[in-house]
This record gives C-alpha cells, structure tokens and sequence, in this order.
C-alpha cells in the first residue's frame, strides 16, 4: 500500500472512532416495528432491548401522535417496563386512531423511570428505530 492508502485508512479509522457505535453503550434500543389497525383502533408492537446489564423496573413514556397534516393529535402515556438486562421484548399498545392517520409518534418524554437518577438519564439511553412508515422520533 502506498503512503496515501494508509493516510486515508488512519483518516476513516478516526472517523469511526468519532461516530463510535449505531447505539451507545448503556442503550434502550426501541423499535417501533409493526402497526395494525385493530376495531378503529391503531395497534403499535414496540420491540424493546436493555444491552447494559442495568434493567429498568419502570419506564414510563410520554408520547405524542401526529397526524396525517403534520398536527398533533392527541397524547398518550404507556409503561414500557419492566425491562430486563439484556432482554428483547415486545410491548403492544393501542392509539385511539386508525393507522392510517398517524404520521408520526414522538418520543415527547419521560415521566418516570425506576431505578435511574432521573427520567432524563433514561431519556439520553434510549435509541428509537422504525421499521413501518410512521415516523418514530424523540
């Protein structure tokens, strides 16, 4: 390899330093994986994952649903725990809506997160991925 080869290898080595893992070590990977509607109802299966060795008993979310227009539609608190260490999860919730109506689903909060210092030490552990067209984010 020439000298410019092993400048460009040592240069993209410290990039991936930088950007480091997809997920931060101590995550809560939560995936909104599937929608289905369900008697007029939006029926959401969130598959949940603790990678830390640190489970949570509770975890409870502040979520926000946005409509197809981009407008809020309404708000709803779930209870994603208890977590265990190392351990996938499915957890299945029902949104007042049809599918169809949801764009999007905020992660708006934490509102209360057992054992941790506070709500927002889970919310900073927390990496969201969907794998459906509604818009998972916090």
């Amino acid at each position: 390899m020439t000298s410019a080869h092993w400048r460009s290898l040592a240069a993209l080595a410290g990039m991936v330093a930088i950007i480091g893992p997809a997920h931060a070590e101590g995550s809560i990977a939560i995936e909104l994986n599937k929608v289905e509607d369900a008697a007029g109802k939006c029926r959401t299966y969130f598959v949940v994952k603790e990678d830390a060795g640190q489970p949570i008993q509770t975890l409870k979310a502040d979520f926000v649903v946005f409509g197809k227009d981009g407008g809020v539609s309404r708000r709803l608190a779930a209870e994603l725990g208890p977590i265990r260490s190392h351990k996938t999860s499915v957890k299945i919730f029902e949104i007042e809506e049809p599918c169809a109506d949801i764009s999007g689903l905020l992660l708006n909060d934490i509102m209360a997160c057992q054992p941790a210092a506070g709500p927002d030490e889970c919310l900073d552990r927390i990496a969201l991925t969907s794998r459906v067209s509604v818009k998972f984010f916090k």
